[in-house]
Formats: structure tokens, C-alpha cells, sequence
């Protein structure tokens, strides 16, 4: 995945390096992120999501391709976050604090095909792939609590990735969406599945998914 990586990078320089008709554009957008995770034992299994609020920001290059037939080749990074909070009451009360946060730096690879509507709009959709790294993870736990007004707190701190963490930082998904524009101006949005497996450990499959919606302007 690494050489994967670094391939589609470098070629996505070269292409955009030789091709003087690229149109950059610069975005931003809200994408929730789920992380589903099944483990499998034999014949039993068990499932655990995870969701996120998501955001992004990020510029794209499109290059012409044949006609209306472009390629979008962009760069983002996503920031996504989540805070679960419990707590109870009576002579025995604790409360307890889950923080989650996540930072990834995507490519996505999109094949696009413009259809005008008039001069001015123009229906746009695409499909393609979308490579992420991690480039951190982090749950941040907190417990604490009192017996009979004696209090005592204490937290920790569970890492995605590294030797500590559970996840790999590569991952690999489709996207498939619709871009509405209007003069230089872009409303987008679309839905993104993850293609691979992200979990080092044994009998433990985790993918992620999201749906997103974006502005853009062309420059």
C-alpha cells in the first residue's frame, strides 16, 4: 500500500506538471466517518462501530482527459472527531469520557464527465478511488467517580496506529458522487467505501465508510 501510495502521488504530479488546460480548485466539507468492526470466532461473530464527525479541506486538480472526460487528482486533510460521555447517580456515582480524534490525509483519484445544462451550469458526476493515510488516532479515556463524596479520577490514552495501535495507516476506497456547478462555484457531494481491511489483528475485519458534502471554487 505504501508503493501504492507513492506511485499514484508521483503520477498525479507528472500528469498535472504536463498538462497546461488544469483547472485548481480549493474545497472544503463535512464528512462523517464510521469505522465498522467485526470479529470472528469460529461461527460466532460480533460487530462494533464507531462514528464520527468528519470534516475536510483540500485543493484538486482537474485535467482534461477526451471531450467532457476529465480526472480530478486532489490532496485533503480530514479531521474527525467524537466525545461519548456517561454517567450515574446514588450513594455509589461515577461518569466516564471517551475522546476520539483523527487526523488523515487523503488523495482522491476521480474520473468526472461534465454535462452542461446551460452556459453557466453544469451536472458532474464521478467515480473513482480515494487513498488515505493516518497520519494520527487517538482515544483519549477518562474515568471518575466518588463513593460517599470520596472522589478519584484516572485516564489513558489508546493509539490508532504505531506498534501500540491496532490499525493500519494505509487505506484504499471507492467514491462515487455528483458535482453541481455554477460559473466557478461547486456543490458536491457523494459517498465513499472502504475497499480494505485496516485491523492487524487476527480475526478482526475493520472498514470504513462516509458520505460527504462539499463546497468548491474553481481558481
Amino acid at each position: 500500500m505504501k508503493k501504492i501510495f507513492g506511485f499514484v502521488a508521483l503520477a498525479a504530479a507528472m500528469l498535472i506538471a504536463g498538462n497546461a488546460n488544469a483547472q485548481m480548485g480549493v474545497n472544503v466539507g463535512y464528512a462523517p466517518q464510521t469505522y465498522t468492526t467485526v470479529y470472528t470466532n469460529g461461527n460466532n461473530s460480533s460487530t462494533s462501530t464507531l462514528e464520527m464527525s468528519g470534516f475536510f479541506a483540500g485543493v484538486n486538480y482537474n485535467v482534461p482527459v477526451s471531450g467532457d472526460l476529465c480526472l480530478s487528482v486532489g490532496a485533503q486533510v480530514r479531521y474527525n472527531t467524537k466525545t461519548e460521555e456517561s454517567s450515574s447517580s446514588g450513594f455509589v456515582s461515577g461518569a466516564s469520557k471517551n475522546e476520539y480524534s483523527q487526523m488523515l490525509l487523503d488523495i482522491p483519484v476521480l474520473f468526472n464527465y461534465g454535462i452542461p445544462v446551460n452556459r453557466d451550469l453544469k451536472l458532474t458526476p464521478f467515480i473513482g478511488a480515494n487513498i488515505s493515510y493516518g497520519l494520527s488516532g487517538n482515544l483519549h479515556w477518562t474515568l471518575g467517580g466518588s463513593v460517599a463524596g470520596i472522589g478519584g479520577s484516572t485516564s489513558g490514552d489508546v493509539p490508532f496506529y504505531g506498534e501500540n495501535g491496532n490499525w493500519k495507516n494505509l487505506e484504499l476506497g471507492g467514491t462515487i458522487g455528483l458535482c453541481v456547478s455554477f460559473t466557478d462555484f461547486r456543490l458536491f457531494g457523494g459517498y465513499n467505501m472502504g475497499l480494505v481491511n485496516m485491523d492487524k489483528r487476527d480475526n478482526y475485519t475493520n472498514k470504513g465508510s462516509n458520505f460527504f458534502v462539499g463546497f468548491g471554487y474553481t481558481l
